[in-house]
């Protein structure tokens, strides 16, 4: 016979740690208002400047530079996740610019550049999202990768608007010449930068043609910064903040790179460019605080769910939404995120003020019920 005890699980213990929700979060309940295209500009072969405008009356959406929204039109059935793009005070309150690059199967990418959408009807949600700015004093390492120009666009020209005192180094990975973009506007953020501290952009190519005219820096655009500044000294990570945004490959191995020197990863921000190839967030019910906090931000009706039972069969699961008036709801409830609805926008895993929910949580399911 073991000599060890059983543990049981005191409900009133664990309702006394249960953290006070955070009404401040920036994943806080998001505004909504509807708009209209005011105007679609071509960056590039694949990616365009969307500036949508809010109807008169909306109220305007306080959002930091690095944070993101949800857009939605009626042709489409679900919505998608776009960071802004310009510094909030560098843009009328009432309009919104995001950078999209149109991606093969992407609906909304192929709604947008299919025809001219000027003047037709679209949604804003937001904010949404934590990424933006520390406080700190220290240098700034940005990395950016495809239109994850967005959001570090938005967060150096908010930096530049605010005179802040920080040197920077803005590394950006394209492919080719053809990718390249905004690069006029940088060009006038380094001019207008605090003039004692230093704005260094270097834009990284891929793929770019052996033959071509091209000058500047080839290959991956971490394996740059690791060898040309990292391992050159040039870049002290001792001295620095590290901010990510793009494909999540490219982050990554970013933060592998960092990491493996020495970096703490409470000094490496990023925001990864998620579609419905990643994987969908899942609750860890053992953690959850029922505050509900995620399902105010959730843009899909059907995504999170409120479930009174939940059960795994291989693979998929089947579930019973709660009913107030059949089933006991808060003492024995479950959140179920339903990949199959979710739209990957991580909204949920940055309103959580208790950690409980991430792509990473284990799927198999645990409630409250299993607790007691």
């Amino acid at each position: 016979m073991s000599n060890t005890s059983p543990t049981f699980h005191d409900p009133v213990q664990q309702l006394a740690q249960i953290p006070y929700p955070d009404k401040t979060l920036y994943g806080k309940r998001a505004i909504t208002n509807h708009c209209k295209v005011k105007s679609i500009k071509k960056l590039t072969y694949d990616t365009c400047e969307l500036i949508i405008k809010a109807e008169q009356g909306s109220q305007p959406i306080a959002r930091t530079a690095g944070q993101y929204a949800i857009l939605k039109v009626d042709d489409i059935e679900k919505p998608r996740a776009y960071s802004f793009a310009r510094s909030p005070k560098c843009e009328a309150a009432d309009e919104y610019s995001f950078f999209i690059r149109q991606v093969p199967g992407g609906k909304f990418s192929s709604w947008l550049f299919d025809s001219n959408r000027e003047g037709q009807a679209i949604t804003i949600q937001g904010p949404l999202g934590k990424f933006g700015l520390d406080p700190s004093d220290t240098q700034m390492v940005c990395i950016a990768g495809g239109s994850g120009m967005s959001a570090i666009f938005a967060l150096l020209e908010d930096s530049c608007h605010r005179q802040i005192q920080r040197n920077v180094l803005f590394l950006y990975g394209a492919r080719s010449q053809k990718d390249l973009y905004c690069l006029d506007e940088i060009k006038t953020l380094q001019e207008k930068w605090q003039p004692n501290y230093q704005f260094e952009f270097v834009p990284v190519l891929s793929e770019e043609p052996k033959d071509s005219d091209w000058q500047g820096a080839r290959g991956m655009v971490t394996d740059y910064l690791k060898k040309n500044y990292l391992d050159t000294g040039k870049v002290s990570l001792a001295e620095a903040k590290a901010y990510f945004c793009g494909p999540p490959p490219m982050i990554d191995a970013g933060i592998a790179v960092l990491s493996n020197l020495g970096m703490q990863a409470n000094d490496i921000y990023y925001d990864k460019f998620e579609d419905i190839r990643s994987p969908a967030p899942v609750v860890d019910n053992a953690t959850c605080v029922l505050c509900d906090e995620c399902l105010f931000v959730c843009p899909i009706p059907k995504c999170i769910i409120e479930a009174s039972e939940l059960h795994q069969d291989g693979d998929d699961f089947s579930y019973k939404e709660v009913d107030p008036y059949k089933t006991s709801g808060l003492y024995y409830n479950t959140l179920y995120i339903d990949p199959k609805q979710c739209i990957r926008c991580y909204a949920c895993v940055d309103a959580c003020p208790a950690g409980a929910i991430d792509p990473e949580n284990s799927t198999t399911p645990n409630t409250i019920r299993s607790l007691i």
